[in-house]
């Protein structure tokens, strides 16, 4: 997992885009600063996706800052999790150990594969099946779920109605 070593109480404006690939096939992708502008990042990557391609998540090398999701849903990915999850949030961007990248623009895969439910109006993909965050941290829209250190989890919150048929519509 990947390893939370601080975190800085700011906020910053997403970009979150849902694009329909193929029938049964939807690519969403998140931008969690859209004012940084860089053009490439280190990924952590979930590749045990099966048909679809890996979830990857762009990490600057520069601050640790986690700065892009994106990951495919198919009906496959989604699960049924009674999970409470905690309502405390803490606001701002929570930098990650970027030791585990050896060189620029490197890519760490991952064969584990990760599971998507609804809570109220947050889609929460979980990076494991017992899904009990100790920390959340929201930014805008974008909620990271920590537990023991490492990232568990991210959510895209406050979903628009368009939003959630869109996601079902796979």
């Amino acid at each position: 997992m990947l390893k939370k070593i601080g975190n800085k109480n700011t906020e910053t404006s997403n970009e979150i885009a849902m694009e329909k690939v193929v029938e049964d096939l939807l690519m969403i992708s998140i931008k969690l600063d859209k004012q940084n502008m860089k053009d490439y990042y280190d990924y952590w990557r979930f590749i045990k996706t099966g048909r679809v391609p890996p979830l990857e998540i762009g990490v600057d090398s520069s601050d640790g800052s986690i700065q892009t999701i994106v990951f495919y849903i198919d009906s496959a990915f989604f699960v049924n999790m009674q999970e409470e999850i905690m309502n405390q949030e803490k606001k701002g961007l929570i930098f990650t150990d970027t030791s585990i990248f050896k060189k620029q623009n490197d890519y760490i895969d991952n064969d584990e594969q990760y599971y998507l439910f609804f809570k109220d109006k947050d889609l929460i993909c979980s990076f494991t099946k017992d899904f009990q965050p100790e920390e959340c941290y929201k930014n805008d829209r974008i909620k990271l779920y920590i537990n023991d250190n490492q990232i568990i989890g991210f959510a895209i919150s406050d979903l628009s109605d368009t939003e959630i048929e869109t996601i079902k519509s796979v």
